[in-house]
């Protein structure tokens, strides 16, 4: 009856587990299995060794450290030093790029930019099914970057 009582309680623990595990964002859920699974093999590597199984002992509990090392440092959680926003490519875009992307000219007044902007994003949001979030960003990237550059 113990025993019985034991698996019916393990069982439910790990139901619960999986239950609040299935509830977590994909990157907080990636970085868990992987301390698990870092935890875990640091764990056994250090067992393996103690035992005499150096050669099988080390090997796994580097890889363990690796996969601690992996989560702590994963890009994607707002950590130290980290804003939140995706990384950009490096230098941005310039005006010309943007004008051209939004199909306005130089003399381009604040009303014609915001008109342009609404009508690609028409075409190109996510959400339309015809459009992408690559192209939704640029877009947007580009009417900020003109609005901003009438500001100066």
């Amino acid at each position: 009856m113990a025993a019985f009582l034991l698996g019916f309680l393990a069982l439910a623990g790990f139901l619960g587990a999986a239950w609040w595990f299935s509830r977590q964002k994909t990157a907080r859920a990636s970085r868990l299995v992987r301390m698990l699974l870092g935890g875990g093999a640091l764990l056994a590597g250090a067992l393996l060794t103690l035992r005499g199984a150096m050669p099988l002992g080390i090997p796994i509990g580097l890889f363990g450290l690796g996969m601690l090392g992996i989560a702590v440092n994963a890009p994607g959680q707002n950590g130290p030093g980290q804003s939140g926003r995706p990384p950009q490519s490096g230098g941005g875009m310039s005006v010309s790029e943007a004008r051209e992307i939004l199909s306005v000219g130089p003399d381009a007044t604040r009303e014609e930019i915001r008109q342009a902007h609404r009508n690609l994003m028409k075409k190109l949001h996510p959400d339309t099914g015809g459009g992408s979030a690559a192209l939704a960003r640029q877009v947007q990237e580009a009417r900020d970057l003109l609005l901003a550059a009438l500001d100066d």
